[in-house]
């Protein structure tokens, strides 16, 4: 029988959680009610398809993550390739499956997703920013889905222009941290354009984040001072990208949360 905590990590579940807290924001955001069915519907597919995200990219990565990751469980032998293969098949049905519980459109959406996904992590994920670009926004959508169950599909928009660049810089220095395990395997954006570039790429995106996160909030300078923590930590984070030191992917993924924390109490 598997190893129900190896899954569990093999989904990554701490950030299925996150995916499901994001759509409970996008469902605030859009109406202030985030009681319906249909959100909890929705939060428990982006759970699914976090997971199947995650478990379908490391059966594709078992080689790179021999070097980068080894304790994890396809890597060091604790999962069988063919377990979590079902796995990421059951998580992703099982997320189709909620979305079109929570709205038939969401629903169909979620078909595009899933391929998406599988596209991402069989291509996508070795051709430089590209494959950045689509991880930023397949992780922001949870966002839309909790605003679409609230009726707000345009609030569920203006939330995907704060958290895609984000997520973009945090992949970016993912991809920095990663460079050496990558290397030999395939060409990602600091291998390919220069460190110089991907820091002036994560610069650029932590700007436009905090443009977008600071048009959200009221005019109101009392309001306003709630985005600060996020921002401080896009700082931290960028700055420790620029110098070299891994960690900044965690510091940007905390700024994520703090940002949603300053969403639902400016709404």
């Amino acid at each position: 029988m598997p190893d129900a905590r190896a899954l569990l990590e093999v989904a990554r579940w701490r950030n299925a959680l996150i995916a499901a807290v994001g759509v409970y924001v996008g469902a605030w955001w859009a109406m202030r009610d985030a009681t319906r069915p249909a959100t909890l519907a929705a939060a428990l597919a982006a759970i699914a398809l976090t997971g199947y995200a995650n478990a379908f990219n490391d059966l594709a990565d078992i080689a790179i993550d021999r070097a980068a990751h080894p304790a994890r469980p396809l890597p060091s032998g604790t999962l069988r390739p063919r377990t979590v293969r079902r796995f990421a098949a059951l998580l992703a049905a099982g997320g189709i499956a909620l979305a079109f519980v929570a709205r038939p459109s969401l629903g169909i959406l979620t078909v595009a997703v899933v391929a998406l996904m599988t596209l991402y992590s069989a291509t996508l994920a070795r051709l430089p920013l590209i494959g950045n670009l689509t991880v930023a926004v397949l992780a922001s959508l949870p966002f839309f889905y909790g605003a679409v169950t609230a009726g707000g599909a345009r609030a569920g928009l203006t939330l995907l222009a704060v958290a895609i660049p984000l997520h973009f810089a945090r992949e970016l220095a993912k991809s920095l941290d990663d460079a050496h395990a990558d290397a030999p395997y395939r060409r990602t954006a600091p291998l390919v354009l220069g460190r110089p570039v991907v820091f002036a790429l994560i610069a650029g995106s932590v700007g436009v984040f905090a443009w977008r996160l600071l048009s959200l909030a009221s005019p109101d300078p009392r309001l306003r001072m709630l985005v600060i923590p996020a921002l401080a930590l896009c700082v931290v984070a960028t700055r420790r990208a620029l110098a070299g030191r891994v960690g900044a992917p965690l510091l940007f993924k905390s700024a994520m949360l703090a940002a949603m924390a300053a969403i639902v109490i400016a709404r």
